[in-house]
């Protein structure tokens, strides 16, 4: 099976028979997927963790239960692809953005077609109601102690910044 770009150029080959063995295989080879046409791809539960997916075409890939930690997403067509909630419902994405060096991992703004808005800090990913119940400060204390830090701070900082970009997201 092969994955291509958006050029039509092979750029990877596996003897896998379903592209997500085969997408699973190149990520765990650290190929280099940006800007591969994954759309439509049934990808439910795949570990893309590290996954180097920039400008990658994913829309309406199905990504429920998929490992994304440290996937870079950035460019990435992300649109009516499907990831789960935290209440387990299949959701489809209307528009999202990914941003780095604002905090020492990933953060995404998302808005799914439902309308609902969500903020992914690293590994969490909750819906804005969410964050506002547990309120960043003290979502991730053995990691980022509510002590006034800078470490702290700035998560607090990108946080704030994501949950801004969420609410202004429109569907395009």
């Amino acid at each position: 099976m092969d994955i291509k770009n958006i050029y039509g150029n092979v750029i990877y080959t596996s003897p896998a028979t379903t592209m997500k063995d085969t997408v699973v295989e190149a990520v765990s080879k650290g190929a280099d997927l940006r800007s591969a046409v994954l759309s439509d791809a049934d990808l439910r539960d795949a570990v893309l963790s590290g996954a180097d997916l920039r400008g990658a075409y994913l829309s309406g890939a199905d990504l429920r239960g998929a490992d994304l930690s440290d996937a870079d997403l950035r460019g990435a067509d992300l649109r009516d692809a499907v990831l789960s909630g935290a209440e387990g419902n299949k959701k489809k994405i209307a528009t999202m953005r990914v941003f780095t060096g604002i905090y020492a991992y990933q953060v995404w703004a998302v808005l799914f077609e439902d309308g609902s808005r969500w903020v992914r800090m690293g590994c969490l990913f909750k819906s804005l109601d969410e964050w506002e119940e547990i309120g960043i400060r003290k979502s991730n204390l053995s990691q980022y102690p509510d002590d006034g830090s800078e470490k702290c701070e700035q998560r607090v900082r990108a946080f704030e910044y994501a949950k801004q970009e969420a609410l202004l997201l429109k569907a395009e």
